[in-house]
């Protein structure tokens, strides 16, 4: 276990902010729109289509905004994330406030709901890679994890904040925790640019090679993240209805419940990056292996569950456990390329967890109307073979190896060496 001695930057607590904006409101989105979407007359497969729509978008704009932010720096790019996010959450609740007056209906408001989505992907997307970019130049490798998982904390923690205030606001307003939640990501983007960068990037003259998923020394981390994006995907696009039918079905305050059950994995998520991830320090391998395992029993128990407090209790446990992947990938995945890539590589990993949401509408939608629970007992059966290969895999017995030990520290300058 890595001893985390070292003071990381306060700006990593800034950045942390961004997220928890887009944190706030993503859950917000993810927890009012499936209902009222049925409610408009939307099916689950068309639901499923609008959020698929801003993973493509996502999936494919991730990277590039973070080789961008290796050449012009980050906090444009950040900013550009931050205040694209807010224009889609706006363009998104003035929609769906249409749909609710009888405005516009129909195929009309599926079209411009996919395309307030779409902005999302495309702009939203620049946060995260430039984030984590920007924690890469700032910290140790011998930090990393920690540093990753106290930046991750803030996107869970809208998790867990975002749904306990739009619970209170959706009384008064259905659109005014988006617009919130919007001016709130804009404000904090505003703070950001008065903080200064560590570290200028300066585009080089000299084209670099670029990391590509089938590389060895990328394919085995972004499996990891792929597997977790689509677990989270299937969880968070299903959950809604997953209580109106199954654990609350005579209920008519299951989005109530449902909040509830984000707030419950929110908190759990916070436990594993800011307890066990930062205070504990434990080492990226042993987070993944862990993480891993927790993930894989919690979607069993969830696929089991038919009680309320019986999937709190699921939930909680897929929070640690989804708390501790998360921070072990980046810290992971950063090690094993050059100091120089740390946005390329962190604009991968990003265009990989949204593949989840495009996976979803595909196989977890059409699965959940033939049966309720079996989408969350396939997702618990493919962590199982992920841990399995994340066991034998050889880059990630390199990364336990190291486990951060005081030779780990230069590594950022030594990426993993094929034997």
């Amino acid at each position: 276990m890595n001893k985390p001695s070292e003071v990381l930057p306060r700006s990593i607590w800034f950045l942390s902010a961004g997220l928890m904006s887009v944190g706030a409101g993503q859950s917000l989105v993810f927890i009012t729109v499936p209902p009222a979407a049925r409610d408009l007359g939307l099916s689950e497969l068309q639901i499923g289509l609008i959020f698929a729509s801003s993973a493509i978008a996502w999936m494919l704009f991730s990277p590039i905004w973070g080789r961008l932010s290796d050449s012009i720096g980050r906090k444009k790019i950040v900013l550009i994330g931050l205040f694209g996010f807010a224009l889609s959450l706006c363009l998104f609740s003035a929609t769906i406030n249409l749909g609710i007056n009888g405005i516009i209906s129909g195929v009309i408001l599926l079209i411009l709901l996919i395309i307030s989505r779409m902005i999302n992907g495309l702009l939203g997307s620049a946060t995260r890679p430039a984030s984590g970019g920007w924690i890469a130049d700032i910290t140790s490798s011998s930090q990393r994890s920690r540093a990753f998982a106290r930046l991750d904390s803030g996107f869970s923690l809208g998790r867990l904040i975002g749904p306990g205030i739009a619970s209170f606001l959706l009384l008064i307003s259905y659109t005014f925790p988006f617009y919130l939640f919007a001016l709130l990501a804009i404000l904090i983007g505003i703070t950001i640019f008065f903080i200064p960068e560590k570290i200028s990037i300066k585009p080089t003259i000299k084209k670099k090679k670029t990391l590509s998923i089938s590389d060895s020394k990328v394919f085995p981390f972004v499996l990891v993240a792929g597997c977790f994006g689509i677990c989270n995907a299937s969880l968070v696009q299903i959950s809604s209805f997953y209580y109106q039918d199954i654990i609350v079905p005579n209920s008519d305050d299951f989005i109530f419940f449902s909040s509830l059950g984000f707030m419950v994995t929110a908190l759990g998520f916070l436990l594993g990056q800011l307890l066990i991830a930062d205070k504990l320090g434990v080492s990226p391998g042993s987070l993944i292996r862990t993480g891993l395992l927790l993930v894989g029993c919690s979607l069993f128990l969830i696929f089991l569950a038919r009680d309320i407090n019986f999937m709190y209790f699921a939930l909680l446990f897929y929070g640690v456990g989804a708390g501790m992947i998360g921070p072990g990938i980046a810290g992971s995945f950063s090690l094993s390329v050059g100091k120089d890539k740390q946005g390329e590589a962190s604009g991968l990993l990003s265009m990989v967890i949204p593949i989840g949401h495009i996976i979803s509408p595909l196989i977890t939608m059409p699965l959940y109307q033939l049966n309720n629970s079996a989408p969350f007992l396939l997702n618990s059966f493919m962590v199982v073979v992920v841990l399995f290969f994340v066991q034998f895999n050889k880059h990630h017995k390199w990364i336990r190896d190291k486990n951060y030990r005081i030779d780990a520290l230069d590594l950022i300058d030594q990426p993993i060496r094929e034997e």
